[in-house]
Parts: C-alpha cells; structure tokens; sequence
C-alpha cells in the first residue's frame, strides 16, 4: 500500500510551501491539487518525491468524482492531508460581487469538508490532517467579512472534528497565521483603493509553514506561528467585540475611506 500526502492549493503559495517541506518525509507520493496545471508541473519538477499532479476545481463536483474514483482505485494510506485550496476578497460587501463571495464559501468551507470526509476513509490511525484557517477566524473583520466568517467555520469544524477522530488517533490541526507574504493578496485586492492598509507585521510563508507542520507532528489542535499571532489570538478573547472592531476601524482609517463618502 502507498504512504501519500496530499495537497491542495500546492501550485502557489501556501500550499506549494507544504509540498515543498513535505519532500524529505519519505512519502510514496504526493498528490498535488489545485486548478493550476502549470504550477503543478514546477512543483513536479522541483520535488524528488513523486508528485501527482491533480488540476481539480473544488467548487466542481466533477472534480470530487474524480478524486473519489482514485482513491478508489488505488486505496493509498494517507498519512497526511493539507487543505490549503481557499481565496480571500477585500472590501465593503457592494464592492465584492456576490458570486465572488458565495465562490469563497463554495471553496473555503465546503471544498474543504468535502477533501476531508472523502479522504478520511484513506487515513490510517496515527494520520494527521492540517487545516488552513487564518488569525481571523478568531474575531469578525469587517471589510474582509466574508473571509474571515469562512475561517471561523474552518476553526470550528476542525476543533470538533479532531475530537471526533481521537478514537481512531487521527489528529487534526488548526493553522491560523497571520498577514503571511503570498499571492493571495494578488486576487484579495480588487477595488481601486487600498482597503486594508495597515498590517502589523507579515510573516514569511516558509517559517509559517515549518512550525505548523511541527505543530501537526505534536499533534497540537492550533498553530499560531509567531508572538504577534498569539497575543491576537488571545486579545479576542478579553477584549469585547464592539472594542476589537473600533481598533481594526481605527488602524485601517474605514471611517476615512468609506464612513464620510
């Protein structure tokens, strides 16, 4: 039986930095998924493990279908699954059209529950899964609303699915960086002015990377990497909300940009 990992989101950014750090892990394979076929290929090209490359649209049931008759056919271990597929918008909800924002969580939340519970069959006991969900599933963001409601139902369903798979010793972690520098800014900007301005830091996505799978190895339910992470983490839960959202409003200058228009 082949011992893989899979990944998805692995032709850019996040996700291809997993794939990346995954190589010396001794897996069989690695299947990489993302719509970039291109971006596949680079990374099969710059792995020595065996990438199989997998240029599938989680918002497609085609795609699943396809996925489930592989899985099917060569009934892998899956020692390890990443779910890193998801995108972002930035702005006022009448600046981000609505089909952009049902595609978020079309993609973020259902792609994601829909990868977990048709490998789950796959992953033996001891397996882990790796969930990417971001600092602002911890509090409501305005302006990246949507996004950020996404994260939160990631936060929740993989705290209580990892409780969940405790008797198959299957564990599930949580990763919630922070700004981390990537391409998904790239697609996140959409509107003429510079919605989001203020970034209290920004982390490099190969260090975010290297402690969340150190996080997994620990089997830890959360990975917040870096101190400015955790102590965000931990302000939204003594500061009450009405106060969290006047500072965010206060650092972006939203009243400036959109309260006086």
């Amino acid at each position: 039986m082949k011992k893989i990992a899979i990944v998805t989101g692995a032709s850019s950014g996040i996700g291809k930095e997993f794939a990346k750090q995954i190589d010396s892990y001794g897996f069989d394979e690695i299947w990489g998924i993302a719509l970039d076929q291109e971006g596949l290929d680079d990374l099969k090209k710059e792995n020595k493990t065996k990438v199989v490359p997998m240029a599938l649209d989680l918002t497609d049931n085609e795609s699943f279908e396809l996925l489930t008759a592989k899985l099917k056919k060569e009934k892998p271990a899956v020692e390890l699954l990443i779910n890193c597929s998801g995108f972002g918008k930035f702005g006022r909800y009448d600046e981000i059209p609505l089909e952009a924002s049902c595609n978020m969580i079309d993609l973020n939340c259902k792609g994601t529950v829909k990868m977990t519970e048709l490998v789950l069959p796959y992953i033996p006991e001891k397996g882990r899964i790796v969930e990417i969900a971001s600092i602002s599933a911890f509090a409501p963001i305005p302006y990246v609303n949507v996004y950020a409601a996404t994260k939160a139902f990631l936060k929740s369903y993989s705290v209580s699915l990892g409780e969940e798979l405790k008797p198959r010793k299957i564990s599930v972690t949580c990763v919630c960086p922070f700004w981390t520098k990537t391409q998904f800014f790239k697609r996140a900007k959409t509107t003429e002015h510079e919605v989001i301005s203020y970034y209290q830091v920004m982390y490099d996505a190969r260090k975010v990377v290297k402690y969340a799978l150190k996080c997994a190895k620990k089997r830890k339910m959360f990975s917040l990497y870096g101190t400015t992470t955790k102590f965000m983490a931990f302000l939204t839960r003594v500061v009450p909300t009405k106060l969290f959202l006047a500072i965010w409003r206060k650092q972006q200058k939203f009243k400036k940009k959109y309260w006086n228009k």
